[in-house]
């Protein structure tokens, strides 16, 4: 049994919510505010809390936003029927663990819950030792130093890198370890890759350096609207050659030989891909570099995700690959 807080303005839907989470066997409290249900978990732990996002006085969104800040680790499931994709985007960036609709269908609201404690109670975020996280850093640092000389190669000027950071992060968490990338939409390329570890690697571009970079190597304004396929083959393109260049770095270096999917070019908020990849309540580990093109204003941003599957084979192989340091 868990305890449950259920917090929305209408006495109705808390009381169908609460009947659907006390018949699987739930302890469940009431709130009919945002300021209510923050005095609530003041007062009392709960491991977890369901939300509406539209309500008067402070919606959802202002309780997931005081989670974060108060740093409370209890996963919050949005219950709402609002079906803008935007709307669920920004629940999901703001620390949300997941979206169910509304009207409430009692089996999605309860494995929404039960994956909910299962995080609670279980938390599946290991923790890199300082050799571990240095050693993929440093992987990923050569990596990223052959891509960048391969852009560079590209678009005729050169690129500037930042080092990389290494982290092993929940889905929840990503949204402030990647800071300004989670909000907005970006262009991104992502490529997937399986074998002895698997996981996917995107690159991300601010759309306004995305249509620089095109205009760039293509010599046509990619504004226009006859353009789009020639904008996603063109950064489908750059993805695959840096891609490649980090992960085949990863996989030669560490003797993992991998195979890789065709890239997918997409046009959404960098929290909307990663939620497609992790919606089991599975950890993260996310390497990430940004490199810029300065007299070009181009910039960009490369994250590498591995799910939970590949973690343990990663951690042996960076182990095993590069020794001791």
């Amino acid at each position: 049994m868990a305890r449950i807080l259920v917090l929305d303005d209408s006495r109705i839907a808390r009381a169908l919510i609460r009947q659907v989470l006390e018949r699987s066997g739930h302890d469940v409290s009431e709130a009919s505010s945002v300021a209510e249900a923050l005095e609530a978990m003041k007062a009392a732990a709960f491991d977890v809390v369901t939300s509406d996002v539209l309500m008067p006085g402070g919606d959802g969104r202002t309780l997931l936003d005081a989670v974060v800040e108060r740093g409370l680790t209890v996963p919050v499931v949005m219950v709402t029927a609002d079906i803008q994709r935007t709307t669920r985007e920004d629940c999901i960036r703001r620390g949300a663990f997941a979206v169910v609709d509304k009207p409430v269908k009692p089996d999605l609201l309860v494995k929404a819950v039960d994956e909910a404690l299962v995080r609670r109670i279980s938390p599946v975020n290991p923790v890199l030792t300082v050799e571990q996280a240095e050693s993929l850093a440093e992987l990923v640092n050569m990596g990223v130093g052959r891509a960048a000389a391969a852009l560079n190669d590209l678009v005729g000027g050169h690129v500037e890198l930042t080092v990389p950071s290494v982290s092993v992060l929940g889905l929840h968490e990503a949204s402030r370890a990647l800071g300004d990338l989670a909000s907005g939409s970006v262009s991104s390329v992502e490529m997937g890759f399986q074998g002895s570890l698997e996981g996917c690697a995107f690159l991300v571009f601010p759309q306004p350096s995305a249509l620089k970079l095109v205009a760039l190597l293509t010599g046509e304004d990619p504004r226009d609207g006859d353009m789009d396929g020639v904008r996603s083959g063109t950064l489908m393109e750059v993805g695959n050659v840096l891609i490649n260049s980090v992960v085949g770095t990863l996989s030669n270096v560490l003797s993992k030989p991998l195979r890789y999917s065709l890239p997918v070019y997409a046009e959404e908020p960098v929290m909307g891909l990663l939620h497609s990849h992790n919606e089991q309540p599975s950890p993260l580990l996310l390497a990430k570099t940004s490199f810029v093109v300065r007299q070009m204003q181009v910039e960009g941003s490369l994250l590498l995700l591995f799910e939970l599957r590949s973690f343990d084979d990663l951690l042996t192989a960076l182990d095993e690959g590069l020794g001791p340091r």
